[in-house]
């Protein structure tokens, strides 16, 4: 019977992890079935053989869905409620542009047309109070027009609501007695932040992807039931903490990042693990890569999540990993320019048709038939039954050969070699674009191609260590098995430090807290409320005539707890982050506090992973490819079920497991640490 089980969807495998009462570790992996997204995750967790029938199972699940959704412009037909004269303002934005000297520069279009943005007679002040309440009598005329447009869900946002939501909920409830079965969001249910812009655009996404989100989950878990699931269903959130069904279900949103942090989670514990303080994730896929910041056990986070990015998509305001993402997975498609040049991606072959070397119809050369080619896989051990077509990884790299005019090996090195880089400004981007040295970090490798690629990447940043966990193609999956309930809020205060008292604010801190806890339940009956209860608060801090802020924790217990001198120790926490990321700080001006976020965080019972028998295949060779001039070099194939605690080994070696293919390139060094991780030492390369 299964204790937790996690299950992740990507853009070409899904992976189910799942750990029974014995603390055995079951692990799937299906390609990922585009548009019912949901029978991949049945049929990968139909490959663990494992019994869901215990209520007291937990099943985590990250998603692409709503990200997809946003994307791809799949959602429900929203209508808009605003504060009458702001129906323009998701469109205006911000003044600020990416190319300002861009005479054509066009954004994507918004999510709801002018002729579904509804403006309304209300007005709350700064300050909260109520100026102009909505009539009943226009709420009813309201509910005519959104009837009449045939709107799927809707979202009402007004100004000043993250102060006061009076309005907001009045017009929402009403709405929902009249349009019954149409979704309605209230944008200060989602943020309490100011920024009208980013917030009505929140609310608004929220509402387009509600309906989607809600018929994948029901469908979902159709199925699990059908399948015998009886226990409780969690979806992981952007931050790192996993939402109740119901509160997934309401703020579909808060899941649009579910799917990549996991992984980022997963490397925190190992972090703790391993007493590593600096660590930096490479998680590679299919589709994309993403790196993460992880410091002293706490990963870098960001209020603003880009859609499409900043230069052409707009911002949702949902706390999140600040994960950087980058179009290049090992399906990732090798391709030449107008001018010749050769490019990889961000075109990928998905799971269908996938690389060519899958035998699926693929025909396009990509970084898997390329890694392929140069003797990085072993074509009888990949994943599960999935045997890798040689020939036609040849033949798809052949004639990008023939395209260009090189040599077929120097393609596929140097497709590989483009996308390393691509990759490793994903790393710098984490790094040094935040003021901090990659020589003092270590690069821990996830996903099913990130074991491939981590040591040249790692190399290319001057990254000296790299940590590969084990069943590292499932990474994702396994991170969620010790994800936990979390919420947070956020409130606006204007307060420069040095009136910043500790008694209101351990005030704030302890209502906000105590609000947050009664929503951290599964289900209506409250159970599984059992358990720690931690509470972390920050402040967004800024000096006084700037407009962006520096979110700033003070280091300690978890128990929301303000100390006296709190003032003063922002004050030394605020200034050592500014002066690592800019450069300086500014000893004449003031500090201000203009937002509080308090975090609460209910454990839910973690599992104890016993480690696996050690299994595997007789030790083999192939002939690898690293560099056209060493030419190729004879590199020993390892099953990774044989290594021991304590064993070495010295590169070039390809350490195969279920899901993931570890390439350890020569002169690096390696050791099996406690759990079966392995720990390569790239530094005397780098000093070569």
């Amino acid at each position: 019977m299964a204790a937790r089980v996690g299950a992740d969807i990507g853009g070409t495998f899904t992976d189910v992890a799942a750990v029974d009462a014995d603390g055995r570790l079951h692990i799937g992996k299906r390609l990922t079935t585009h548009g019912a997204e949901g029978d991949g995750v049945l049929a990968a967790l139909a490959d663990t053989a494992t019994d869901l029938s215990g209520s007291e199972t937990i099943l985590a699940h990250g998603t692409t869905l709503v990200i997809n959704a946003l994307l791809e412009r799949k959602g429900a037909r929203v209508g808009l409620v605003v504060t009458e004269g702001f129906g323009d303002v998701i469109e205006g934005g911000r003044s600020s542009r990416p190319e300002i000297f861009n005479l054509t520069y066009r954004r994507d279009p918004v999510i709801v047309p002018p002729e579904l943005r509804f403006e309304v007679a209300e007005r709350i002040y700064a300050s909260g109070a109520i100026a102009v309440q909505p009539s009943h009598d226009e709420i009813d005329g309201l509910a005519d027009r959104l009837l009449a447009a045939g709107v799927e869900a809707v979202a009402v946002a007004f100004l000043n609501s993250y102060v006061e939501p009076a309005n907001e909920r009045l017009v929402a409830d009403r709405l929902r007695t009249r349009l019954p079965g149409i979704t309605v969001t209230i944008s200060s249910d989602i943020s309490r932040q100011w920024r009208e812009a980013e917030r009505f655009t929140t609310a608004a996404a929220n509402a387009y992807v509600a309906p989607v989100a809600d018929r994948y989950v029901a469908r979902l878990l159709n199925g699990l039931q059908s399948d015998g699931f009886a226990g409780e269903f969690v979806v992981l959130d952007s931050n790192g903490g996993a939402l109740a069904l119901d509160a997934a279900r309401r703020f579909p949103v808060k899941t649009v990042e579910s799917g990549p942090v996991a992984g980022v989670i997963g490397a925190r514990e190992l972090a703790e693990q391993f007493g590593i303080e600096n660590m930096v994730t490479f998680d590679m896929g299919g589709t994309t890569a993403k790196s993460c910041l992880i410091e002293g056990g706490r990963y870098a986070s960001t209020e603003l999540y880009w859609i499409n990015g900043y230069e052409r998509g707009f911002a949702l305001q949902v706390r999140s990993v600040d994960v950087t993402e980058v179009g290049a997975g090992g399906g990732s498609i090798a391709w030449c320019d107008e001018s010749g040049t050769m490019l990889v991606g961000p075109k990928s072959a998905g799971s269908q048709p996938g690389p060519a070397c899958y035998g699926g119809g693929g025909t396009e050369p990509t970084v898997t038939d390329a890694n392929l080619y140069c003797g990085r896989l072993d074509p009888q051990n990949f994943v599960g039954s999935l045997q890798l077509d040689m020939g036609a990884a040849e033949a798809a790299i052949g004639r990008l050969a023939d395209q260009t005019g090189m040599d077929p090996h120097r393609v596929a090195l140097g497709i590989i070699k483009l996308a390393n880089l691509s990759m490793a400004a994903a790393v710098r981007r984490q790094t040094l674009e935040r003021g901090r040295d990659p020589r003092e970090f270590t690069m821990v490798a996830i996903g099913g191609a990130g074991p491939m690629h981590a040591c040249e990447v790692a190399l290319e940043c001057g990254i000296g260590q790299v940590l590969i966990p084990v069943h590292a193609g499932h990474f994702s999956a396994i991170g969620m098995l010790g994800v936990n309930l979390r919420l947070e809020r956020s409130e606006i205060l204007s307060t420069r430090l040095p009136d910043l008292e500790s008694a209101s604010l351990r005030e704030a801190v302890g209502r906000i807290a105590d609000e947050l806890e009664k929503e951290l339940f599964f289900g209506s009956d409250g159970s599984l409320r059992a358990g720690e209860l931690r509470v972390e608060w920050a402040l967004a801090l800024r000096y006084v005539g700037q407009s962006q802020t520096l979110l700033v924790r003070l280091p300690g217990k978890a128990d929301g707890s303000v100390p006296q001198n709190v003032a003063e120790l922002l004050r030394a926490e605020f200034e050592s982050e500014y002066r690592r990321r800019y450069g300086h700080i500014d000893e004449l001006s003031d500090i201000e506090a203009v937002e509080l976020e308090v975090t609460v965080e209910r454990v839910l019972p973690r599992p104890t992973i016993v480690d696996s028998e050690v299994s595997g295949g007789p030790r083999s060779e192939i002939m690898s490819y690293f560099d056209l001039d060493s030419g190729p070099v004879t590199s020993e194939v390892i099953a990774r079920g044989s290594l021991t605690v304590g064993d070495t080994f010295t590169g070039p070696v390809v350490i195969y497991e279920q899901g993931a293919t570890s390439v350890i390139p020569p002169g690096a060094r390696g050791l099996v640490l406690e759990g079966g991780s392995m720990l390569i030492d790239l530094r005397d390369i780098a000093a070569a």
